[in-house]
């Protein structure tokens, strides 16, 4: 596959899913993957710990870890994104556990574009024409397992709570931070609103100070029903 087409894809997965720890969701795809030749279809549903409220603890650093779980445990959710600079691109990201993710892309050039990951299958429909994909988008994945653990977290500067806000309507709580990828990297400057009622991310702000991407704007969805198959070829 060609590295230009493939790059948005790993960059969608990286910002929607980094503030849950993207390679986590990978190692618990290929490992579910190997003990299972099969993967849930089904429309999911979050786990207990999502429909617990959430209060701020003092400590602005526990309580991004603590919502960072709560994201890890859910079953299922998409992913709006709007992304500013250089390079932008609109896109909706779903996904279900433990390893089926739906991408389409908005480009600016007005062509859109759709991938479907099934553990390591990968399909990418150009135009109107589904193809089945030589290659593991996994392991292609930036290495951000430790974003959210206490060595990722090192990362993070001036971790704040900001104080409560509605966001998409909904009750929240919001924290900022600054950061830069681990091992160092692109630096930002983050927002992230976490509703009071079950402790999830509802939107997130991230300002890029380096690189073709300014900004990008990811509005999360924990309510719609989805399914990802495999697509018919054409």
């Amino acid at each position: 596959m060609n590295k230009k087409i493939l790059l948005p894809f790993i960059i969608l997965l990286s910002t929607a899913l980094g503030c849950a720890s993207l390679e986590k969701f990978i190692a618990d795809s290929r490992s579910a993957s190997n003990s299972s030749n099969t993967s849930t279809a089904e429309p999911a549903r979050g786990t207990e710990n999502s429909g617990i409220a959430f209060t701020p603890s003092g400590d602005p650093k526990a309580d991004i870890e603590k919502m960072a779980e709560r994201f890890l445990s859910l079953e299922s959710f998409r992913a709006k994104m709007t992304s500013k600079g250089t390079t932008t691109f609109n896109a909706d990201l779903d996904f279900i556990a433990p390893d089926r993710f739906r991408i389409k892309t908005e480009l600016p050039n007005g062509q859109s574009s759709e991938m479907i990951l099934i553990g390591n299958q990968t399909f990418m429909k150009m135009g109107e024409r589904w193809q089945k994909m030589p290659v593991d988008i996994g392991t292609k994945m930036p290495n951000m397992r430790e974003t959210f653990t206490r060595e990722g977290m090192k990362w993070f500067k001036e971790i704040k709570y900001v104080g409560e806000e509605t966001a998409d309507g909904k009750a929240a709580h919001l924290y900022s931070y600054e950061g830069e990828a681990p091992g160092g990297g692109n630096e930002y400057s983050s927002q992230i609103w976490i509703g009071k009622s079950d402790g999830r991310p509802i939107k997130l702000n991230a300002v890029y100070k380096t690189g073709e991407m300014k900004s990008m704007d990811i509005a999360y969805d924990y309510e719609t029903k989805l399914t990802i198959e495999p697509p018919v070829a054409n």
